[in-house]
């Protein structure tokens, strides 16, 4: 029998099969230090960051239950991290996503949606945004939401992105 090869380009629903053939893994990170060297990777979803920020946020975050930071890691080097808040059951809030700059438009920030989507059984997930990454919500299904939020006496442009599954 003559059978025919198909390919592909990959998609998004591709990209938990893609990250175990990329040996991509999502961490759950506790540890204050290990956490601490990876600031040069979420700055990037900061507002104005500063070392100092990032730590006393990351003080923070460790601090509460419900917060989670877990890092994608391939080859034990970290190419992103997200930090997470569990609202409810099956329910989370993306409080920063980010991938390091030279791994970005491949496919990491969407493992790492999807592999809580997995490993959580996620049925619900909301993120705020900017125009920076409201594409990347949007090619990740998201339904987004434009609305107005005054910071420091400027309106500015937010996204509220939700994904129901």
């Amino acid at each position: 029998m003559n059978k025919k090869m198909i390919i592909r380009n990959a998609e998004i629903k591709d990209s938990f099969s893609i990250s175990k053939i990329c040996k991509n893994d999502l961490i759950q990170l506790t540890n204050k230090d290990e956490i601490f060297k990876n600031y040069e990777i979420y700055k990037s979803c900061m507002y104005m960051p500063t070392e100092e920020k990032f730590c006393n946020l990351i003080e923070k975050y460790l601090n509460e239950k419900s917060i989670k930071i877990f890092c994608c890691k391939d080859e034990n080097k970290t190419n992103g991290m997200i930090v997470v808040s569990f609202i409810e059951d099956k329910k989370i809030e993306v409080l920063g996503i980010a991938v390091d700059t030279l791994h970005q438009h491949k496919g990491i920030g969407s493992f790492m949606i999807n592999n809580l989507i997995e490993k959580f059984n996620l049925k619900y997930i909301l993120a705020e945004t900017d125009n920076d990454a409201v594409e990347f919500y949007r090619k990740n299904n998201f339904a987004i939401t434009q609305f107005e939020k005054i910071y420091n006496n400027t309106k500015v442009i937010r996204y509220k992105c939700e994904l129901i599954k």
